[in-house]
């Protein structure tokens, strides 16, 4: 999978915020820090550890100059793609800034080369719902988490890994976000939430890797470990099912940027069943977080910059509560 083959490690890197805040404040509702918010020194990039099981497990935390207080902070949780890394995927999604801006925790667990994200081709990989289940807990104890306010978010190998969750960890996770990605097969026959879910899906129309018809995935060198998937379509329509949607309503947005894609976005906001599905597909698009800075390579294909990813991808968390 894309992202990075980098296993380079931020060895607690501190680093003062570069942007003014509120920089980012032109998202609509995006709730910017009010005057009488928590201030903290520095903002810090920091690496960590943490038992679990017999394993131990890596991951980085982004924490911003200023955030809540204790027991009000939402925490974004951002799993890179295959054989990825933190920094890798903090810097090409800009995640860290947007947080920057609207006050939150991020942080960036590591894998066991790849996430155990359902298919067959990743079993081997480690118990990553516990990982991820450990790890939402260590933070609510020692940063001041609300557990209501926890998110997730990942690219590729890391966004099927977000699909799972949303299946097997609801119970811990508000809202999910999964970018290039869909159902692995077979494991779409084993998903069963237990609640309603809300959920923001987007994929690239010209994605080579995740494709947008589905089937086999390439394997090899900048590809990952194979694998099949479901039609992208097939997966939003699972969960517009499982949540008990009507027909989506569509957009086609407006062509802000001439880079070669368009944007189109379907939203179901009254379930039956609760939850929410909102999709964005990506016209011309390719195996790409839209809105990175980060040149990709001719796999991957074309990067929109009709839309940041990060930032749609907060605005969508930031009213969801558990």
């Amino acid at each position: 999978m894309i992202l990075d083959r980098s296993h380079r490690w931020h060895q607690s890197v501190r680093v003062w915020s570069l942007l003014a805040l509120g920089a980012l404040g032109v998202l609509a509702g995006g709730g910017c820090m009010e005057s009488g918010d928590a201030v903290a020194a520095a903002s810090a990039f920091d690496s960590r550890t943490l038992t679990v099981g017999k394993e131990r497990r890596q991951y980085a935390l982004y924490t911003p100059q200023r955030l809540p207080p204790a027991g009000e902070r939402s925490l974004v949780l951002v799993f890179h793609g295959g054989e990825g890394s933190p920094d890798k995927i903090a810097r090409q999604t800009g995640f860290n800034e947007v947080a920057d801006a609207q006050g939150f925790l991020v942080a960036y667990p590591r894998s066991i080369e790849h996430w155990n994200d359902g298919r067959a081709t990743t079993q081997s990989y480690g118990d990553d719902i516990g990982f991820a289940r450990a790890l939402i807990d260590a933070l609510v104890a020692d940063a001041g988490v609300d557990p209501r306010r926890v998110y997730a978010t990942g690219a590729s190998n890391g966004g099927m890994m977000t699909l799972r969750l949303a299946c097997e960890a609801n119970d811990a996770i508000a809202a999910f976000a999964p970018v290039i990605a869909s159902f692995p097969v077979p494991y779409v026959e084993r998903c069963r939430p237990e609640r309603a879910v809300d959920i923001l899906m987007i994929n690239g129309r010209k994605d080579r890797l995740i494709r947008w018809g589905g089937g086999r995935i390439p394997k090899g060198r900048r590809a990952g470990v194979g694998g099949e998937v479901i039609p992208v379509a097939q997966t939003v329509d699972w969960w517009r099912t499982h949540n008990g949607c009507a027909s989506p309503t569509r957009d086609d947005l407006a062509d802000r940027v001439d880079d070669g894609t368009t944007v189109v976005r379907e939203r179901n906001g009254a379930c039956e069943r609760g939850g929410s599905v909102i999709f964005f597909a990506i016209e011309g698009g390719g195996h790409t977080w839209p809105g990175s800075p980060v040149p990709a390579n001719a796999l991957a294909g074309r990067i929109s910059q009709e839309l940041s990813a990060s930032q749609v991808i907060w605005q969508f968390f930031a009213d969801k509560r558990l």
